[in-house]
């Protein structure tokens, strides 16, 4: 059984705690170092080099999102959980661009946080379940857009990247 090293970051001081003692619940994971804001998740993400970063996408001093582009600048090979409240569509899909593996609402069960920083640890995508509706409108629009455009196909990631900023 391998071990998955693990960082939270979360500024509410209780969740955070609960959460660690959910993960911890598991012998498989670790939790190697939290975080209560932006900065403090990416000075901690390099310093400890975990598997798998749980993050709130709402922290001060640097949101979710922001911290994502800041480690991958960095090229840390740590994958990401997102444990939110947003239910919001663009929020998944603005996590997915950002190559964000996991997306999971805060109100998901125990047994669902803890698969979620498995599959991710083990290199696989998770989605919460209630969420699997955005999948299926995501997956139609790009299938719709390279039917309409499929010159789109040829393009480069950095034209791409540089065509979703446009």
């Amino acid at each position: 059984m391998t071990e998955i090293t693990v960082i939270i970051a979360d500024d509410h001081p209780v969740f955070r705690e609960g959460l660690r003692q959910v993960i911890e619940t598991d012998k498989q994971l670790h939790v190697v170092g939290e975080a209560v804001d932006g900065q403090e998740a990416i000075a901690t993400i390099l310093a400890t080099k975990p598997d798998v970063a749980v993050l709130d996408v709402d922290m001060p001093n640097g949101d979710g999102f922001e911290v994502v582009r800041a480690i991958r600048r960095q090229q840390s090979p740590v994958e990401i959980v997102f444990l939110t409240m947003h239910k919001d569509e663009r929020f998944l899909n603005a996590a997915l661009d950002l190559g964000v593996k996991g997306y999971l609402l805060k109100d998901s069960a125990v047994t669902e946080i803890i698969a979620s920083i498995k599959a991710v640890g083990a290199g696989r995508d998770y989605v919460s379940p209630v969420l699997t509706s955005y999948l299926v409108n995501r997956s139609r629009r790009a299938a719709q857009l390279a039917g309409e455009m499929p010159a789109l196909g040829k393009l480069t990631p950095t034209e791409r990247r540089i065509l979703s900023r446009l």
